[in-house]
C-alpha cells in the first residue's frame, strides 16, 4: 500500500534566534524534549501519529512514536510504530541532518481473523533547511530527500503468506513556522520519484517543546 510509505516518515543560527532548521522544528536549546504531532493525507487514506523527540542543541537527536491509518471505504485500520535517528550539522547558513528511521505496522485485518497483514520498512536520507526571522515568528524553509523501503506480508490461515516489497524515493518540502522557539506548525508536500506511484500528497506537522530541561541535552553535545 503506497500510503504506508508516507507514514514513516521528515540550518542557520541567526543572531538572537535558532531552530532545528533541517526539519522545520523548534530547537533543543530551551528543553531537550519535543512532543510531535502529524497528519498525512495520501490518496484514499488518512494517517495520524504522535511522538516524542529528544536531542541536544547540536548533534544527535531521536524521535519515537506511533499512530494509525484509516482507509477510505474500509472499517479496518492499521496501527504502526516508528523510530528515527539523526545528526545536526552546520553548513554555512544552513543546517544539514542525515536521518535514518524504521517502521513496524499491523493491519488492516479483515473481520474474522483469517487474514493478518503486517508491514515493516526503513528510510534513509538527508534534510536541509535555514531560518528567516520575521516579526512574531521564525520561518524555516526545508527540504528532505529520502530512500524508502517497505515490506508487506499478508498471511491467510491454512493457506500461507505472500510478501510484497516496495521501493521509492521521496522529496519532502516544508515551511515551518516557529513561535518563540517553543512551538512550530509546518505544512508538508511529499513528491515521490523512482517509484511506480508518482502521486503527490500532503501533510501537516506540529511540535511543542516540553519543560524538561536537561544540561547538554539528553543525547549530549
Amino acid at each position: 500500500m503506497r500510503s504506508l510509505f508516507l507514514v514513516f516518515a521528515v540550518l542557520v543560527r541567526a543572531p538572537g534566534a535558532s531552530a532545528q532548521a533541517c526539519l522545520g522544528l523548534p530547537p533543543f536549546t530551551d528543553a531537550s524534549i519535543h512532543l510531535n504531532l502529524s497528519g498525512e493525507f495520501p490518496d484514499s487514506a488518512t494517517a495520524y501519529a504522535i511522538g516524542i523527540g529528544a536531542g541536544a542543541p547540536s548533534g544527535l537527536f531521536a524521535n519515537l512514536g506511533g499512530g494509525r491509518v484509516e482507509y477510505q471505504g474500509l472499517d479496518e485500520r492499521s496501527t504502526f510504530g516508528f523510530a528515527e535517528l539523526g545528526f545536526q550539522l552546520p553548513a554555512g547558513r544552513f543546517q544539514l541532518c542525515p536521518v535514518a528511521g524504521g517502521y513496524l505496522g499491523a493491519g488492516p485485518d479483515p473481520e474474522g481473523g483469517a487474514i493478518k497483514v503486517t508491514s515493516r520498512g526503513a528510510s534513509a536520507g538527508a534534510a536541509l533547511g535555514f531560518q528567516v526571522a520575521v516579526p512574531f515568528v521564525i520561518v524555516i524553509p526545508n527540504i528532505a530527500v529520502k530512500y524508502e523501503y517497505l515490506s508487506q506480508k499478508v498471511s491467510e490461515f491454512e493457506v500461507g503468506s505472500v510478501t510484497d516489497t516496495f521501493h521509492s524515493g521521496v522529496v519532502d518540502l516544508g515551511v515551518g513556522l516557529a513561535y518563540r522557539n517553543r512551538i512550530s506548525v509546518q505544512p508538508l508536500v511529499h513528491l515521490p520519484f523512482a517509484s511506480e506511484d508518482d502521486q503527490i500528497s500532503f501533510g501537516v506537522f506540529a511540535s511543542v517543546i516540553l519543560p524538561v530541561p536537561v544540561p547538554g541535552g539528553l543525547l549530549g553535545r
